[in-house]
């Protein structure tokens, strides 16, 4: 009774299984300081903005998708540097209009998370964002929407070269997600389960999940295979 209550209040408080390796954990936090850190000196040598506006502060937040999720879909290159630009300008834009307040920030964040879902670009750092450029100060506000340019998109620009490098030294990385070829190759046989229904339940169920219809299929593919594999080793380990 003990034991099943725990393990009821580890799946309600949402305490996932990991069975990510160690390396891979380290090399996840590993990676997304280099970023940041080449970020703050690559932003430095061509702008001549103070040190707590060469680096946008979300960008910490998407450092963690871009290398701890990198075959994510919310970690994408498309929803990475537009969720941020798409964010920033509804923050700007609300600031000019509506003063800052916390209320503001807070539309501004509602209208972001609108906008990016319409634009396919859900990014949850971008509703940081969308606040900071409401809630930020007087030195972001100066800046006005010359902010998307620099630091924002520089800044972005920088950390998707570094994703696309860093992620890619390693076999079983691949960034973009696109560039992961076993999402590509055709299975052995044909299953049961069809991309098209994945696509009907996540429709039917009105959801929306960090990870493509794609790559979803290609786990149940690979944990279908290793069913079988495993099915027939206990078949030969049975007794004629």
């Amino acid at each position: 009774m003990f034991f099943s209550l725990c393990r009821n209040l580890v799946r309600f408080i949402g305490i996932e299984t990991n069975k990510t390796s160690h390396f891979e954990r380290f090399l996840s936090g590993a990676t997304a300081c280099l970023a940041l850190v080449c970020v703050y000196y690559f932003s430095s040598l061509f702008l001549s903005l103070s040190d707590s506006l060469l680096v946008v502060a979300s960008i910490g937040a998407s450092a963690v998708l871009l290398f701890a999720i990198p075959h994510g879909a919310l970690s994408q290159p498309w929803p990475f540097v537009i969720g941020h630009l798409i964010s920033a300008l509804i923050g700007i834009s609300f600031y000019q209009a509506f003063g800052a307040s916390f209320v503001t920030g807070a539309a501004a964040v509602g209208v972001s998370i609108i906008g990016m879902h319409y634009l396919r670009c859900l990014h949850p750092p971008g509703g940081s964002t969308a606040l900071s450029c409401v809630i930020g100060g007087s030195s972001l506000h100066a800046m006005g929407y010359e902010f998307l340019l620099y630091p924002l998109l520089i800044n972005l620009l920088v950390m998707l070269v570094l994703a696309v490098i860093l992620n890619n030294c390693f076999s079983w990385r691949r960034y973009p997600a696109f560039l992961n070829a076993s999402l590509h190759q055709e299975p052995h046989e044909q299953h049961l389960l069809e991309m098209d229904d994945l696509y009907h339940v996540l429709e039917q169920e009105d959801i929306f999940i960090d990870v493509s219809a794609e790559e979803l299929m290609h786990i149940y593919n690979a944990a279908s295979e290793h069913a079988k594999a495993r099915h027939k080793r206990l078949v030969s380990t049975l007794p004629k």
